[in-house]
C-alpha cells in the first residue's frame, strides 16, 4: 500500500541525522560508509539512499554540528570525510534522550491499547 511507503520515510526522516551523528562518535566517515554502517547497524531497518544522505550531512554541517576534510584516493578521487565536532555531541546526546522519552511513551500508548502484539514483519 502506499500509505506503507510514506509511514516509513516520515519515521526515517526523523531518525537520519540522530544516527549519522551516532555514527561519527565512533570513527569518522565518508557517505558511501554511513550509508552502509546505517544498514548493517540497523538489520537493514534503515536503508538510505547515498545521495539522501547528503542533504542532512549539509545541514548538519552548516549547523556546525559536524565538519568536513577531503581525503586524496587514488590518484585522482577525493572523499569527503565527516566528523562530529563538540556541539554535535551535545546535540545527539539530546537528541537521545528525547527519543527515548518519546519512543518510551508512544510504546506506553501502543501496549496500554493492547496492540503490543503486533509486530514488524
Amino acid at each position: 500500500m502506499a500509505w506503507e511507503d510514506d509511514i516509513e520515510e516520515n519515521i526515517k526522516c526523523g531518525l537520519v541525522e540522530f544516527l549519522i551523528l551516532a555514527l561519527l562518535t565512533i570513527e569518522d566517515m565518508y557517505g558511501y560508509r554511513i550509508k552502509t554502517e546505517l544498514a548493517v547497524r540497523t538489520n537493514n531497518a534503515i536503508i538510505v539512499k547515498e545521495g539522501s544522505l547528503y542533504g542532512p550531512l549539509y545541514r548538519m554541517e552548516q549547523r556546525k554540528l559536524i565538519s568536513s576534510r577531503k581525503e586524496l584516493v587514488g590518484e585522482k578521487r577525493f572523499r569527503n570525510y565527516y566528523h562530529i565536532e563538540p556541539p554535535g555531541k551535545e546535540y545527539l546526546n539530546f537528541s537521545i534522550k528525547k527519543f527515548q522519552l518519546i519512543f518510551g511513551g508512544a510504546m506506553n500508548l501502543i501496549e496500554g491499547c493492547g496492540l503490543s502484539e503486533n509486530k514488524p514483519e
